[in-house]
């Protein structure tokens, strides 16, 4: 058999591993922001995992296809890749799948990113509020240094 042809066919297998990891990883990130809309700290921590775990075999098949595409002399890019599988339909149509899911994966973690900032702002509000300290309304003391004012609505007053 053909170099060019066993190399194209073992590109075909990685875009479908590829492909397979990356509708695993949307899901994984859909129970990842459920998780936390729901303050669930058991399932955040699965969705976590699961999502380490993909993310690593999702870059171990990316370093195959880089080294694949390498070997057969093309660009990694999207258009040269459609046009290498263009002999195997199901593998060019699981590539152009697999970038549209990537991309709702890239959006969907974003949006969870989000909504980590946001709990994070809540939690060190309610820290400040509890400690006393107004820290978002810091001044410079006598020494140039940042001094906290100190609220006269401390809830952690004895």
């Amino acid at each position: 058999m053909d170099t060019k042809v066993e190399l194209t066919e073992a590109l075909a297998q990685v875009v479908f591993g590829i492909a397979a990891q990356s509708e695993r990883l949307e899901r994984a990130l859909q129970h990842e922001r459920a998780a936390l809309m729901a303050n669930d700290d058991v399932a955040l921590d699965a969705a976590g995992r699961d999502k380490d775990l993909l993310v690593r075999t999702l870059e171990a098949h990316e370093r195959e296809r880089l080294h694949l595409t390498r070997s057969l002399g093309i660009s990694a890019g999207p258009a040269p890749m459609r046009v290498a599988l263009s002999d195997t339909p199901a593998a060019r149509d699981a590539w152009a799948r697999c970038l549209s899911v990537l991309e709702r994966c890239q959006n969907i973690n974003a949006a969870n990113g989000r909504i980590v900032e946001t709990k994070l702002r809540h939690v060190r509000m309610a820290l400040e509020l509890i400690s006393g300290h107004d820290l978002g309304r810091a001044t410079y003391g006598p020494a140039g240094r940042i001094a906290g004012s100190r609220s006269p609505m401390t809830i952690a007053k004895a």
